[in-house]
């Protein structure tokens, strides 16, 4: 039972494990599960982040792992991941379909990577972000469409990206505003694209069932009715001064900040840190993204990922067939 319950996740077998995902209390199981991971991943980051960097410590004392210094030890755990997954990928190609289409995605999916770790990440700690949230496009998938028969890609990408976006916002607010110094837009695309893997892993080298429903118009989805009110609010606060992204000097930790007795909340705490160079002590640099240029970026790869369900693609190609692969 076990065996087929897996082999039908990942296998897109026609077997359905209904009395599991579907009936009674285990209607709430998959989305507990995927709540209670990604709110404890966030609340528990900063602790993450000490395991990664520091000693570790069992009851007979510390030990350090001798794998070089922390970054170095990032670096080999982000390579053993990345090993293990293209194992994976080369396992589900071999007996798979759809292979040119999955092989095109996840080659735009590396060189995403590989641009955003050149420019954007400042240390190989952030890798943890990817395999952070390729477990979540997993759990949403076992939440969402557990028998994979909907491809709600789209919609898994904006919902996981917006979680990504709160957990970040939860860490510069509450969790970590000693050490954030601005609300963090590169992570912001660290995580879309962590999604982006997970949901490649399931759905790549897979075809859509024949009976698969047409997609809503998106101006008729919940994800496009959230960014319009999204927009609409930020919107406002801009508008009333409520929100901005830059104080006229170096702010307290957490963001909010009053000036002539008037409360907001900043993007950055000390003015000149997004859309600009950051320098390191070693001579290196990572580009700050603005909060203009995240949500553009943001917003493309979203698009261009969705783009990987055939519907939506047909959708663009209108007919063209030299656009489908």
């Amino acid at each position: 039972m076990l065996r087929g319950t897996w082999g039908s996740f990942w296998m897109n077998d026609s077997i359905h494990i209904k009395d599991f995902a579907g009936n009674g209390i285990f209607r709430f199981f998959w989305p507990v599960i995927t709540l209670v991971y990604w709110l404890g991943a966030s609340l528990l980051h900063l602790e993450f982040s000490k395991i990664i960097v520091s000693p570790v410590t069992i009851p007979l004392g510390p030990i350090e792992i001798q794998l070089g210094t922390p970054a170095n030890y990032s670096c080999h755990f982000a390579w053993s991941l990345l090993i293990l997954g293209a194992f994976f990928v080369l396992f589900t190609a071999v007996k798979g379909k759809a292979r040119l289409r999955t092989i095109i995605y996840w080659i735009i999916w590396g060189a995403a990577v590989y641009g955003t770790n050149r420019l954007l990440v400042f240390s190989p700690n952030e890798y943890a972000h990817y395999p952070q949230y390729a477990l979540l496009a997993v759990l949403l998938v076992a939440w969402r469409d557990p028998h994979r028969e909907k491809w709600p890609i789209g919609n898994l990408i904006f919902w996981g990206t917006a979680l990504g976006v709160a957990d970040e916002l939860i860490q510069y607010l509450f969790i970590c505003p000693s050490y954030g110094d601005y609300l963090d837009f590169n992570d912001f695309l660290l995580n879309e694209l962590g999604i982006a893997a997970g949901l490649l892993l399931v759905y790549g080298f897979k075809e859509q069932g024949a009976a698969i429903k047409p997609l809503l118009p998106i101006y008729k989805t919940k994800a496009f009715k959230t960014i319009i009110t999204s927009f609409a609010i930020v919107s406002l606060l801009i508008l009333t001064d409520r929100l901005k992204i830059t104080p006229p000097e170096m702010i307290p930790p957490g963001g909010f900040f009053a000036v002539n007795g008037r409360t907001a909340l900043y993007l950055e705490r000390k003015p000149g840190i997004t859309g600009a160079w950051n320098h390191l002590g070693d001579g290196s640099a990572y580009y700050v993204l603005s909060p203009a240029a995240g949500l553009i970026l943001l917003f493309a790869l979203g698009f261009l990922f969705a783009s990987f369900d055939p519907r939506v693609l047909k959708r663009i190609c209108r007919g063209r067939p030299m656009c489908l692969p």
